[in-house]
């Protein structure tokens, strides 16, 4: 069965590999551009929320123990909103928190003016009034002025307050937009970073400062910035770590007060604009994009222990729950100073500064994966995908699509595996798009190919295989690839007897005639059976079955297959006689290990069978002539025949290039056909084991009754011509084998 390969065709569409490696490579370049400047905005947004989706999946996680934020919520506004109306109230509660020994404090809120309970004028007319007034001179009137200016003294008292716990760090504002009154870096040199190397990375200039009075910063540690900065989507996923306004490095909240729970002054905080980090004592943290840390959140509101200000103020709160703690106080009633980030809305903004507290001090912010780790990943994610559509693995397209999901599967894992346990944020969705792209590109291209494959393979088989058998074919075409399988089979040959003289008889277009009238049914005989017709050579036909589509019971499907032939000669006969000729043909079977496959060159090549078994079905075809039987079959076929086939042994022969010998055997009948028909078959098969075991006479007795039983038998005249040819005594060595010389 030759074919020539139809290059053109399958030139482009036969290399989904190539196509997706090329369309891996173009996603994975437009990922690293995205990361390195150009950036696409909705790809981005839709990486962040599967920043958020990762947050979810990983769960919360317990944080450290140093930070406990003290809040002015809903409670302390409902019991004692003095507490946060007036600054003696803070006051108040910065004296609890620090009678308890904390290790630093830091205040999220600003004090940006003084405090007026009372008209200025008026509160100073009664300044002026007690301070003139006489020692002595006491009174009710006095004493209720004392009361007055005592209530005009907030910002006194919590200046007082700060001095007195000495370790508070108060908050600072550095805003992007110029709103108010210019306030130079001079009045905030407290929130400066101590060290500074100037390179190529400077911080991001802020435009605005706000800040508390003078009289309360003075008496502070130090101070530092508490604006926080939410992305495009208004969800807050990082904190800046540096900031610069006039020429000069400002650090925010929580890496101050991380410095001074370490003993360190303002010289141990650096910023390294050669390396892009800020340096904490001997932690050197790298900052990202925005000169900040992506924050690794601990789980949603309420992770963080928090008290109320009114319990601490009344000291309802055990002292040691706040000894050798990071205190963050500041404002949560009403829901004021809340963001969303990963976790969802309700997100206070003290505990986003604990957050940030607890990853420095535990050194683990999030890290994004470099720009080339992402693009690695689109490309190599791309590549496996593409993989699953190689042609050589011979994967239906049902197995490269799942082969495909599978593949994105396994990544999503790993990147969810190192984002929970290494804490990387490694791009998900631009891989996803290069697995997307890679996929259709490389489907289509299947899709495509397995429907020329399809054609081809029902155009190369449309003449030698039944249309059930095509339609298993194109199920699994990789048969069709070049190059030999070993395996068991079946093979058939069948000719006809004495064509070369029925030839010379007739003319080309009468023996045109009879050829076509022969061959269609022996083709349909071996179609109808799951065969194969392999080749026809001249008037002879080859068939095998069992391939390509893999039949364990070829053997009977072969001997079905000769009793199919046999019938359809009978109905040609009348055909044959029209042309003055009388067919007979002549079937051989055997079963045995061949080579399968395609077999030539890459241009043009046949699908066919090869080896000692094909070579024997062939010398079986040859056999009939000289037994005069209808098919001859081999020991192996006989083997696998299954129930109802009859067989009659014939011989044990040694053919022509075959060093052992096989026993032989007549197809007489099978399910519903008779091929031949013997009386006395005992004495056939006595005379042939008497033959064999050298026990002339006896055998010689044996073949005369058969003979005489079945006058027209061959077979069991050439035993009897045999014997008259070896006498009475066998030779030495004697095993009944018969060498036939020719084919």
């Amino acid at each position: 069965m030759a074919r020539t390969r139809p290059a053109a065709a399958l030139s482009g569409v036969d290399r989904p590999l190539l196509a997706g490696l090329l369309v891996a490579t173009l996603a994975a370049s437009a990922l690293a551009l995205h990361r390195v400047g150009h950036e696409l905005p909705l790809l981005e947004s839709f990486e962040r929320r599967t920043l958020d989706l990762r947050f979810r999946v990983r769960g919360a996680v317990a944080p450290g123990q140093e930070v406990l934020l003290v809040a002015f919520d809903d409670e302390t506004l409902r019991r004692a909103p003095a507490l946060f109306e007036r600054r003696a109230g803070w006051a108040r509660v910065l004296g609890a928190i620090a009678a308890a020994h904390p290790r630093a404090i830091g205040v999220d809120a600003l004090f940006t003016g003084d405090e007026h309970v009372l008209p200025e004028a008026l509160g100073a007319a009664i300044d002026r009034y007690l301070t003139n007034a006489q020692a002595t001179e006491t009174g009710e009137a006095e004493r209720l002025l004392e009361r007055v200016v005592a209530e005009t003294r907030g910002d006194a008292e919590l200046a007082g307050a700060i001095a007195a716990a000495g370790n508070v760090v108060l908050g600072v504002h550095l805003g992007t937009t110029r709103i108010g009154e210019h306030v130079p870096a001079a009045a905030i040199s407290r929130a400066k970073y101590g060290q500074v190397l100037p390179g190529p990375w400077l911080p991001r200039p802020v435009l605005e400062v706000r800040a508390s009075i003078p009289a309360l910063n003075a008496r502070a540690r130090a101070l530092g910035y508490v604006t926080v900065y939410e992305d495009e989507s208004q969800s807050l996923r990082g904190v800046s770590l540096a900031r610069s306004y006039e020429e000069s490095v400002f650090a925010p909240l929580s890496v101050q007060l991380v410095a001074m729970a370490r003993g360190l002054g303002r010289a141990g905080l650096a910023y390294l604009g050669t390396e892009h980090t800020i340096q904490i004592g001997d932690q050197r943290v790298e900052l990202g994009p925005d000169d900040g840390v992506l924050l690794n959140l601990r789980g949603p509101p309420g992770t963080f222990p928090v008290v109320s200000a009114v319990d601490v103020a009344e000291g309802r709160v055990p002292e040691a729950s706040l000894r050798d703690r990071l205190v963050v106080l500041g404002i949560t009633h009403l829901g004021r100073d809340t963001t969303r980030t990963s976790f969802g809305p309700g997100m206070s903004g003290l505990e986003i500064h604990a957050t940030a507290i607890d990853n420095l001090l535990r050194a683990d912010p999030l890290v994004r994966a470099s720009f080339r780790a992402d693009a690695l990943a689109a490309l190599l994610l791309g590549l496996a995908t593409a993989l699953c559509f190689w042609p050589r693995l011979g994967l239906a397209v049902w197995a490269q699509g799942a082969g495909a999901l599978v593949a994105l599967a396994g990544y999503l894992w790993l990147s969810q595996y190192l984002f929970s346990a290494q804490r990387l944020w490694l791009a998900a969705v631009g891989p996803a798009l290069s697995w997307a792209f890679v996929a259709m590109t490389s489907l289509s291209l299947s899709y495509a190919r397995e429907g020329i494959e399809r054609r081809r393979v029902r155009h190369a088989f449309a003449h030698y295989l039944s249309d059930g058998l095509i339609d298993e074919l194109l199920a699994d075409p990789r048969a069709l690839s070049l190059g030999g399988a070993r395996r068991r089979l079946t093979v058939l040959f069948s000719d006809i007897r004495g064509f070369t003289s029925i030839s010379e008889r007739l003319d080309p277009e009468a023996l045109v005639r009879l050829l076509n009238a022969y061959l269609t049914p022996m083709t349909r005989a071996v179609m109808g059976a799951g065969g194969l017709v392999d080749k026809f050579i001249g008037d002879a036909v080859m068939a095998f079955f069992g391939a390509p589509v893999p039949h364990p019971d070829h053997a009977p499907r072969a001997l079905s297959a000769a009793l199919r032939m046999h019938e359809a000669l009978e109905s040609l006969q009348p055909t044959f006689q029209a042309l003055g000729v009388e067919i007979e043909i002549g079937v051989g079977i055997n079963t045995g290990e061949m080579a399968v496959g395609n077999m030539g060159s890459s241009e043009r090549f046949n699908y066919t069978v090869m080896g000692d078994a094909v070579n024997l079905a062939s010398r079986l075809e040859g056999l009939t002539k000289t037994y005069r039987v209808f098919c001859i079959v081999g020991e192996d076929a006989r083997a696998a025949a299954g129930p109802g086939y009859v067989f009659r042994e014939l011989d044990l022969v040694q053919v022509k290039g075959k060093a052992e010998p096989t026993r032989v055997f007549e197809l007489t009948a099978g399910p519903g056909r008779q091929l031949s028909s013997y009386s006395d078959e005992a004495s056939f098969d006595a005379g042939v084991q008497h033959f064999r075991a050298g026990r002339f006479a006896e055998s010689r007795a044996a073949f005369m009754s058969f003979s005489t039983a079945n006058p027209g038998d061959t077979t069991a005249r050439l035993y009897l011509a045999r014997l008259d040819t070896l006498g009475e005594v066998p030779p030495p060595g004697w095993r009944g084998i018969h060498v036939f010389h020719e084919k």
